[in-house]
């Protein structure tokens, strides 16, 4: 009888190991997420940039032990704020009505199937949530011997996967409404501007913080679909008179 305790502990040792090994969430950077902010009003900007829809868009991963899927949020509008020179704000309309998966390791009958399925009331519920929408609430410079020193310091660099952002020059704060419900989200972006504007940024999010908790029970038995969520932003804008 003396050897049970010590088989128990070597099966629940090798389940641990497994579950490791099946570990598909994408290391990247961890959006800060809390209770929504109040947007405060701000001087009217100076240059206002449209996004440019055909080239802009919202991506994401879905991470199960078995593998993980991938799709897009469409961008419907959507407008970044400058004030000589300097972002002051912008805000977008995903469009999650018509998200899809795009998975490649998957047919176009399994794609169908899984689009179908994170339409429905299960994920998105897009019959009564057509769209989801972010505000900027605040940005801040990076000083890349401050913030991001103290995050790699954190979190070794060498611990980071390939989605995540390379060299940051700001962190964004707005306000994130999915499925009716809002959080405020804070993530390291890289603004950058030539005859266009360009934001980036690539951070995880817990999908249960607004309301999509299908299959996301952190039990062993049930953690089939890990409630982190990769999010990719990939903003093009131009000048609104152009």
């Amino acid at each position: 009888m003396g050897k049970i305790p010590s088989l128990s502990r070597l099966l629940f040792g090798v389940m641990l190991l497994l579950l490791a090994a099946c570990d598909t969430t994408i290391n990247t950077d961890e959006a800060v997420i809390a209770d929504a902010v109040e947007k405060k009003d701000l001087a009217d900007p100076t240059h206002i940039y449209k996004v440019d829809t055909t080239k802009s868009e919202v991506t994401w991963i879905g991470s199960k032990m078995t593998g993980r899927h991938n799709g897009v949020f469409r961008i419907k509008s959507g407008e970044l704020y400058m004030d000589n020179g300097l972002l002051t704000g912008g805000k977008f309309v995903m469009d999650v009505a018509n998200t899809a998966s795009m998975d490649k390791s998957i047919d176009a009958e399994s794609n169908r199937k899984l689009t179908t399925h994170l339409r429905s009331a299960d994920f998105f519920d897009v019959e009564r949530f057509p769209t989801a929408t972010f505000e900027m609430t605040g940005i801040a410079r990076i000083d890349s011997t401050g913030e991001q020193a103290a995050a790699n310091a954190a979190k070794p660099a060498a611990t980071y996967g390939e989605f995540r952002l390379k060299n940051p020059t700001h962190r964004i704060t707005g306000n994130l409404t999915i499925k009716g419900q809002t959080k405020s989200v804070s993530f390291p972006a890289r603004v950058t501007m030539d005859s266009l504007l360009h934001a980036k940024a690539n951070f995880n999010i817990d999908r249960t913080q607004w309301g999509l908790v299908y299959r996301s029970d952190r039990s062993l038995g049930d953690k089939t679909i890990y409630p982190e969520v990769n999010i990719g932003i990939d903003l093009v804008a131009k000048p609104e008179d152009n």
